[in-house]
């Protein structure tokens, strides 16, 4: 699979939501492979997520009755082989940004074991952010938290999908890039599922990415510390 970036993590998705996707016009090329693969399209530009490889798989699992598989995201990128910089930079990946077609359905605590969130938010830390564009008072940090509580409690709206970006941090680690605070809220009314999407927009450089997964282990956990 040279031709595609490939998400860091393996994520267990409701089967429902895998099963229903259409096969890729390049499966074939990977019929025997042992993995379940989704391919990314573009949600802007109308382009549907596909199923890459692991259609058998998938028909052992319904056979078994099991509510998840265990997928990896792949997707095309725009960003050129030779870009040593914009795989770096929020800006400039901005620019070649992509998100998938089709949300999917997780388990929050399947994230949280993922160690995949950049902060953990609860009613204590909600809305407290280090950037003063984006400070609250403490009455409406508070008015804020409660409406997001109360609008979740009874269960999630699938119009709100938590997105997780691939590769997001140093071009090596996927991470939740926004959604925190539902996040938290759903692990506090203990819901059993979450609605999610993926974006994607390059990855580091074959050559760095030993390097480069060590420092994004240790900032996640640092990030996760601060906030």
């Amino acid at each position: 699979m040279s031709n595609f970036c490939i998400s860091s993590e393996i994520y267990k998705i409701d089967i429902k939501d895998v099963a229903v996707l259409p096969d890729n016009e390049a499966s074939s090329r990977y019929k025997n492979r042992r993995k379940i693969v989704i391919l990314m399209g573009d949600l802007e530009k109308g382009i549907s997520d596909t199923l890459l490889c692991g259609r058998n798989m998938i028909e052992e699992a319904l056979r078994d009755h099991q509510q998840y598989v265990q997928v990896r995201i792949a997707f095309r990128t725009n960003i050129k082989r030779y870009d040593l910089i914009t795989p770096f930079i929020k800006k400039l990946r901005g620019k070649y940004k992509i998100w998938s077609s089709n949300i999917y359905h997780v388990d929050p605590r399947e994230i949280r074991r993922m160690k995949i969130e950049r902060s953990f938010r609860d009613k204590n830390s909600a809305y407290t952010f280090s950037n003063p564009l984006y400070r609250y008072s403490e009455s409406e940090r508070k008015k804020r938290y409660e409406t997001l509580y109360n609008s979740m409690k009874n269960g999630y709206d699938d119009n709100y999908p938590i997105e997780i970006m691939l590769l997001r941090m140093l071009g090596i680690k996927d991470t939740v890039n926004n959604g925190h605070h539902r996040m938290g809220i759903a692990l506090e009314c203990n819901l059993p599922q979450v609605a999610v999407n993926f974006s994607a927009a390059g990855q580091a450089p074959y050559i760095l990415r030993p390097l480069l997964k060590i420092i994004a282990d240790i900032a996640i956990r640092i990030k996760q510390k601060r906030k």
